[in-house]
């Protein structure tokens, strides 16, 4: 029986007043260059540039027309255990690297990994599966750059909303292209994106569901992937429906309040039936992107990341 995590009453009650305040807040609309604009110049915004650690920019040949991609890196003061690549939520078409820093500090100085993040060229400018290739760009390089940049080769692929999905699929690639599946120790996957047709959570979501609504997924979908609803259940774009043998450790984290629910809890479900290792945790009075804006839960739910984080590497 699925049994979602306990925090503390203090905790609890501190979200339900965010939450109350997020059900009122209007979201922008995604299918628009004006709102596009408009989220893009709040996740620059948004971002904190970590306390304790210097990012540094490493640019790296790109499969892009501009031919550069950008790494966003934060290191470790000792030795690295392992590189973390990260990839950035934001429906695909908005976000940076920087957005994480924060949340790749704690991960850093927690569990003593690198972080790489991937400046991933931004739909709809650039058509799906551009994203994809820039993440691919990144792993391939660090195949072959990581242990003489960090000092170890073992791997971590993470990702957040529309970076799960990206995340997912670049698990696949390193599967079944690359041939380099071995190199990763452990997935981190927080409330993604792995069924673009959109799962049953998604599509009941209101006006009134906090951070997101069906509106939004459905619009943001159309906007990525203009493929129609049969293609989107192929598993070249929704990696819930691909063949999930033989992929590392993942915890699965969502919200109870996030229309993306059912996606973490199919997928989870999947990956166990394939004869992986996973974990899922449902954490309460948490909407979509919970770690940013109810971080009264936030904070519960960064630590067992990396509580768990560190077990995997100890394993």
């Amino acid at each position: 029986m699925l049994k979602e995590k306990n925090i503390p009453a203090p905790d609890l009650e501190e979200a339900r007043a965010i939450n109350k305040r997020l059900r009122a807040e209007k979201v922008p609309d995604v299918t628009t260059p004006a709102g596009r604009i408009e989220m893009r110049t709040d996740a620059i915004d948004a971002s904190k540039a970590p306390e304790s650690l210097t990012p540094q920019d490493v640019i790296i040949p790109g499969p892009g027309p501009g031919g550069d991609l950008r790494l966003h890196v934060l290191r470790p003061p000792g030795d690295v255990r392992a590189v973390m690549v990260n990839i950035h939520g934001g429906g695909w078409v908005i976000g940076l690297p920087e957005q994480d820093d924060r949340i790749n500090e704690l991960t850093v100085n927690m569990c003593g990994v690198a972080t790489v993040s991937v400046d991933y060229r931004l739909a709809p400018e650039n058509a799906y599966p551009a994203q994809l290739e820039d993440c691919l760009a990144a792993v391939e390089w660090l195949l072959e750059h990581a242990e003489t940049e960090f000092g170890t080769d073992r791997l971590v692929i993470a990702g957040s909303s529309a970076g799960g999905h990206l995340a997912a699929m670049t698990l696949l690639h390193l599967r079944d292209e690359l041939r380099a599946i071995d190199r990763v120790v452990a997935a981190s996957l927080v409330f993604g994106v792995y069924d673009v047709s959109l799962s049953i959570a998604a599509r009941l979501a209101t006006p009134d569901t906090p951070v997101l609504t069906a509106q939004y997924l459905q619009g943001t979908a159309e906007t990525v992937f203009p493929i129609g609803l049969k293609s989107w259940h192929s598993p070249r774009f929704s990696p819930l429906y691909a063949d999930l043998a033989g992929l590392p450790p993942a915890l699965f984290t969502v919200g109870s309040l996030d229309p993306l629910l059912d996606d973490s809890l199919f997928m989870s479900e999947r990956w166990k039936a394939a004869g992986n290792d996973a974990e899922l945790d449902i954490w309460p009075e948490a909407p979509h992107k919970f770690f940013g804006k109810v971080p009264p839960v936030g904070k519960h739910a960064q630590a067992r990341i990396n509580s768990w984080l560190n077990a995997r590497l100890d394993a």
